[in-house]
């Protein structure tokens, strides 16, 4: 069976070194004098970008442009063996990234330490929630109008990301989650809203 090839790789490729740096759309946008948008584009693949502006990203990435347009095209199916995958250390708990470079879902396994919490976040998009172990507390909303919901092994919660949310363990224990979220492919969506980034105390 022939594979087919995504056309979208190239625009994977970009907003993956983008991401790789920390950098937003409209930080990298000044850097190469193209607007959010056009770059939101170019890396959703409904726009193809030109030489020139190839060469500028591969300059700012700090690669060439051979290794910028090198065929990346996911496997059809991404593994990554429990002994192989990495993870994250903070001071607040670990995180390992179970997804791969595929555009709509990020997937991660939180480890989050006892009486610590996720940063408050908001995105565009879904999120869903699994207890492997421990009990944690989801927090939806802000502003004195907060829902909290314990939450134990088994259980899950699925809820628009758009809603301001954050999660906490109050026990002595560690907390185990699986959390799938959308990515939002014209906007940028913060890394934090996820957990992806620092757990904090």
């Amino acid at each position: 069976m022939t594979e087919r090839i995504d056309e979208r790789w190239i625009g994977r490729r970009v907003r993956t070194l983008r991401q790789a740096r920390g950098a937003t759309l409209r930080a990298l946008a000044q850097e190469t004098g193209l607007s959010a948008t056009q770059l939101s584009r170019i890396e959703s693949g409904s726009r193809q970008a030109s030489v020139g502006t190839l060469i500028e990203l591969s300059r700012i990435f700090g690669i060439t442009l051979s290794e910028l347009v090198a065929d990346t095209t996911p496997a059809a199916v991404h593994v990554i063996p429990r002994d192989r995958r990495t993870v994250h250390h903070t001071a607040s708990g670990d995180i390992a990234v179970l997804s791969g470079d595929l555009p709509d879902l990020h997937s991660m396994h939180l480890t989050i330490s006892p009486h610590c919490s996720s940063p408050t976040a908001h995105h565009d998009g879904e999120e869903w929630m699994y207890v492997l172990s421990g009990t944690v507390e989801l927090i939806i909303g802000a502003d004195g109008d907060e829902q909290t919901t314990t939450l134990g092994p088994g259980d899950a919660a699925h809820f628009q990301a758009r809603t301001t949310h954050r999660v906490r363990n109050d026990g002595d224990a560690n907390t185990e989650i699986l959390l799938v979220g959308t990515r939002d492919p014209v906007h940028e969506a913060p890394r934090t809203g996820s957990a992806e980034v620092g757990l904090r105390p």
